[in-house]
């Protein structure tokens, strides 16, 4: 995927219910890390018609793998094979790099998801709620002591926080 993608990757977006401007989606796509596959599917007419985005990450409870972040494909060119597709190279990606697994999360109203996963392999291993909290301009205070023992940021960081919150 390249910053030349973003108009079309806003608009997929856009149909899966997460409306983006195009700008706000081409500096996303600049922010990725290579630590993320990002796949466009194309037409014969090289029209973009879906895209899909792959995270690798070490969880320490269940180890190294793969999370599929987003697959849209334009509602004109569903059930054409084109998320198959798209899911098979994540797939190959995630073992050639050496992932334990690949998961995917899937809103609970994308009904044609939880038959599509389960068709590919895909079982379902628990339901959970998703919680967000915007950081935007926010100031946050602490109360009681706390401090943050060896802080590194970047690649291999880690950081030991102790005290009561």
């Amino acid at each position: 995927m390249a910053e030349t993608d973003a108009e079309v990757v806003a608009a997929l977006a856009a149909e899966l219910g997460y409306p983006s401007e195009t700008e706000a989606i081409r500096a996303r796509i600049r922010a990725i890390s290579e630590s993320d596959l990002l796949l466009v599917a194309v037409d014969a007419g090289d029209k973009a018609i879906g895209f899909i985005q792959a995270h690798r990450v070490c969880i320490i409870e269940v180890g190294f793998r793969v999370e599929i972040l987003g697959l849209v494909v334009s509602s004109s060119a569903r059930r054409s094979g084109i998320a198959r597709g798209l899911i098979e190279e994540a797939e190959t990606w995630a073992k050639n790099i050496g992932a334990e697994a690949i998961s995917v999360r899937s809103n609970t109203k994308r009904f044609e998801a939880h038959v599509f996963y389960p068709a590919l392999g895909y079982r379902k291993i628990k339901t959970q709620a998703v919680y967000e909290k915007r950081c935007g301009n926010t100031t946050f205070s602490v109360i009681g002591p706390l401090s943050i023992i060896r802080t590194k940021h970047g690649a291999g960081s880690s950081a030991r926080v102790s005290g009561r919150l």
